[in-house]
């Protein structure tokens, strides 16, 4: 096996991948509430594979693969007057009613009531309170919001919105926009450490200048394995050629 040849067309896929993550950043840096996503490069070993030593001939058996996180950084708060617009502070997650069923997470606190008395995401999704989706009476006046998410009008309690922690958050997985999901088997905790501002959005914890520098290094990476592969191809050529000529 040529094992130039299959590095750089791995280091090749890995920089395509890294490209689309810092694309999905910059088109996600509008989005309130956005948490980047944070590339980096490990090794992959075909299994079976021994493992590098001086001494023996595979040190150059590892191909390179991209493995993408959530930057955890906190987004700036900007002040917004509307009483239906969250803000968080913490490392917490709002859980919505996601299409389809089950939850999905977001820290997009841009809400509103509906004519039926729903707190409802931007995008249409209910928001998710304590006890289901989150109800509020149209004819009972003006909605305030507690520091842990408690809802009153007038003085009454009306339950409280659904915070959680995700002890893993590499383990979310996006959908769209600022929304993620969890895989069936990992759950989430309340969120002890997570505090609601009211009339706040979060912004994207994202730096346009920083992406578009991720960006041109993802492409020249691309360009320099893609003349990698281009040279291991001419060489793998040249000693086909060779071998196949016969002794004059």
């Amino acid at each position: 096996m040529n094992i130039a040849l299959h590095q750089a067309a791995a280091a090749m896929t890995a920089n395509m991948q890294w490209h689309d993550l810092v694309a999905q950043n910059l088109s996600g840096q509008s989005s309130p509430g956005y948490r980047a996503q944070v590339g980096g490069f490990e090794e992959f070993r075909i299994p079976g594979s021994p493992n590098p030593t001086p001494s023996n001939s595979q040190v150059g058996s590892a191909y390179p693969m991209l493995r993408a996180g959530l930057n955890r950084n906190q987004g700036a708060l900007q002040p917004t007057g509307s009483l239906t617009d969250l803000g968080l502070e913490g490392p917490g997650f709002f859980a919505v009613q996601a299409p389809g069923g089950g939850r999905a997470f977001t820290r997009d606190g841009q809400f509103h009531v509906d004519r039926q008395g729903a707190l409802m995401t931007k995008e249409g999704y209910p928001v998710l309170g304590d006890t289901g989706p989150v109800r509020i009476d149209p004819q009972a006046g003006a909605v305030s919001f507690g520091p842990r998410g408690e809802i009153s009008q007038g003085g009454i309690p009306r339950g409280q919105v659904q915070l959680v922690e995700v002890a893993d958050p590499s383990q979310l997985q996006h959908l769209s926009g600022s929304y993620y999901r969890l895989p069936a088997n990992l759950k989430t905790t309340p969120a002890a450490g997570t505090t609601v501002q009211t009339g706040f959005l979060e912004g994207a914890n994202t730096s346009s200048v920083q992406e578009m520098g991720n960006m041109l290094l993802a492409m020249r990476h691309f360009e320099a394995n893609q003349r990698a592969l281009q040279v291991a191809d001419e060489r793998m050529g040249r000693s086909i050629q060779e071998l196949g000529t016969p002794p004059q």
